[in-house]
């Protein structure tokens, strides 16, 4: 038998064992049943080759024969035809998840915005929207010269905009505007940004109308922008100067002494999916979150970064029951996490134009809240340009 018709007709590999095989093969001879590839294992076994369709009347030879016949592999046509209507459904769902990759990939799922620093990025996702650039969107139908154009003109802040597009992903680059420089020729004067006393002062441009060891109040008119010249004519000039002085401040802030904290309760967890932009829970009931609860949402997004994304996400929210409590921290680890953030809005106000010299701290507690206030001496620049009207 060519290896062509075992192919074409199919073949089987057989063990036969017995306390004479050789009486077996004698059988097979007689029936005219073709054997083939005949190999010994030992006296009792042996290994044969037959056509597919001479099997059975090969089983009844071995009952004759006092053997026992068992298939070992089955080779050809029939049994690729075989192994591969068992895996038909596999084929399919292969071919199935292909088919959605292939066109999921050709609509947008997931649209990242990068540059943004004072404007946000919820305004540029609603300018996006508005101009058709929206999560499942059919991305080749994008212009992405008109979605950047109407980007800029939704808002104003940005001075460029570009999209692009990798599979189901979009990336939105903006750049902001930069503020242009003070114009050194618009007319004003120097007022003080905040209350004190004056310890040294530089005047570059503008007639001065205090002097060192001034007390000043927040808003006082510290450089004139009139300047009378040797004539007698007066002028509007671009006041500068800087002004150093001591000044103070009074900050307050509050904290409450009970908290609502996690009760003993253990928390619960439950699924829901997100297809597009529906919503489906594997619960029952809303998702709202329960009175006296709080929940935290984990997602799971159907994605490979880089590779593909689907609008299919799944959500795990662990809800948790809260109770009021003693907050765990104490009075005073709150006493000094409000000192802590005072400390930092001092920074934060003063920044590079002074520096802290003294700071005072007192708590005081009121209808269940801890009071801190801070009274601080500063040295800075106050001097703060004003336009003249």
């Amino acid at each position: 038998m060519t290896r062509l018709d075992e192919f074409l007709w199919g073949g089987v590999r057989v063990r036969i064992s017995g306390a004479a095989p050789e009486k077996f093969l004698n059988s097979l001879s007689e029936a005219g049943i073709e054997c083939y590839d005949t190999e010994p294992l030992d006296e009792f076994t042996l290994l044969a080759g037959l056509r597919r369709r001479d099997l059975g009347r090969a089983r009844s030879c071995a009952a004759r024969s006092q053997c026992d016949i068992r298939v070992v592999r089955e080779r050809g046509a029939p049994a690729l035809g075989r192994r591969l209507r068992r895996r038909m459904a596999l084929l399919a769902a292969g071919v199935i998840c292909f088919a959605l990759l292939a066109a999921s990939s050709l609509f947008v799922w997931d649209i990242e915005v990068t540059g943004c620093e004072s404007v946000s990025e919820g305004e540029v996702l609603r300018a996006l929207a508005e101009a058709g650039a929206r999560p499942g969107s059919f991305w080749p139908g994008w212009d992405a010269g008109a979605i950047a154009n109407h980007v800029l003109l939704a808002v104003p802040e940005l001075a460029w905009a570009g999209v692009s597009v990798s599979g189901s992903r979009a990336e939105v680059k903006v750049r902001e505007r930069t503020a242009p420089p003070e114009l050194m020729d618009v007319p004003g004067s120097v007022a003080a940004r905040a209350t004190g006393i004056i310890e040294s002062m530089e005047v570059f441009s503008g007639a001065p109308l205090v002097s060192v060891g001034d007390a000043v109040a927040e808003g006082e008119t510290l450089v004139s922008g009139s300047v009378t010249g040797a004539s007698g004519n007066t002028r509007q000039v671009h006041a500068s100067a800087r002004v150093i002085a001591r000044s103070f401040t009074e900050l307050t802030v509050s904290a409450p002494l009970e908290a609502r904290e996690a009760a003993d309760a253990p928390a619960r967890t439950r699924w829901a999916v997100a297809v597009g932009g529906r919503r489906f829970n594997f619960f029952p009931g809303s998702s709202q979150t329960p009175p006296g609860c709080g929940k935290i949402i984990t997602e799971y997004p159907l994605a490979v970064e880089g590779v593909f994304t689907l609008p299919v996400t799944l959500l795990r929210e662990t809800v948790a029951a809260y109770g009021p409590g003693a907050a765990g921290e104490g009075r005073a680890a709150t006493e000094e996490r409000l000192v802590d953030f005072l400390a930092r809005t001092l920074e934060r106000r003063l920044g590079d134009r002074g520096e802290v010299l003294s700071a005072e701290y007192t708590a005081r507690e009121s209808g269940g809240r801890l009071y801190v206030t801070v009274r601080a001496e500063c040295r800075e620049d106050i001097a703060g340009f004003v336009p003249a009207e």
